[in-house]
């Protein structure tokens, strides 16, 4: 995966580890992204969500927001797209990467005009995945390229 040209790039300097929510209906693959995530010395989960329905009231609830959610594309309940809209007109600070077993050209392009970050797959590498939030936390997009 490829960082795209950075349409949104922001610089945010930040001395607290970056916090990461994550949102998947997989508790097999919400339990890796916690360890992966809580394993890196600047980075924090601060809580795993099975579905985007309470997405809105987990980030109100809260005391710190995180800078970012990883967000499954494809789960039952509220559509993660839709809440993902929601979340960035509420909580504009906080930055969305998609992450799905999607990644073909036009799902990315889909989930960037709807205000993604990011967009990782779920067969990237560890390292790719914690690159993406490391980007993505500090202002820029990433998207595989074939999302460009």
């Amino acid at each position: 995966m490829v960082n795209s040209v950075n349409v949104r790039s922001i610089s945010r300097r930040t001395t607290h580890p970056t916090r990461v929510l994550c949102v998947d209906d997989s508790a097999d693959m919400t339990s890796m992204m916690r360890m992966l995530i809580d394993a890196e010395p600047m980075m924090q989960c601060v809580g795993c969500l099975a579905s985007a329905d309470h997405l809105i009231q987990k980030v109100r609830d809260l005391k710190l927001l995180p800078d970012v959610v990883l967000l499954d594309a494809t789960m039952p309940g509220k559509s993660p797209l839709d809440e993902m809209k929601r979340l960035a007109t509420e909580f504009p600070a906080i930055r969305t990467i998609v992450f799905s077993g999607h990644d073909d050209a036009a799902f990315v392009a889909g989930v960037r005009d709807k205000g993604a970050w990011g967009c990782v797959s779920k067969r990237d590498e560890p390292d790719a995945i914690l690159l993406a939030v490391r980007e993505v936390a500090a202002g820029n997009t990433w998207f595989p390229s074939s999302g460009r």
